[in-house]
């Protein structure tokens, strides 16, 4: 399927759907680039591949992620990472964990 083809199916409802295997557009959205990547455990994958294949407010946002990665890989580009980032990243992240709601 190239970038400019439209998905398959009919739209999936924002708020994720009629059965628990379903996710939402809020869930599909946060794993964007784990899943392009190829970082998802292969059973989330592919449900994430489901619910995009599926949502017409999804498919765009997907697909143009995956255009610009495919611009950046192409040019040679490589998204810098650093170290330190991740570690306070990880740090808050932990920390928001530790929080009653």
């Amino acid at each position: 399927m190239t970038h400019d083809e439209q998905p398959p199916g009919h739209a999936v409802s924002p708020e994720g759907g009629g059965t628990a295997d379903e996710l939402s557009c809020e869930e599909a959205a946060r794993n964007v680039f784990e899943y392009l990547d190829g970082e998802l455990p292969p059973g989330y994958s592919e449900r994430v591949h489901r619910h995009v294949e599926m949502c017409q407010r999804c498919y765009p946002y997907f697909n143009f992620e995956r255009a610009f990665l495919d611009y950046v890989h192409d040019r040679g580009m490589r998204p810098a990472r650093s170290a330190k980032l991740e570690e306070r990243l990880k740090r808050l992240l932990d920390d928001l964990e530790g929080r009653e709601p």
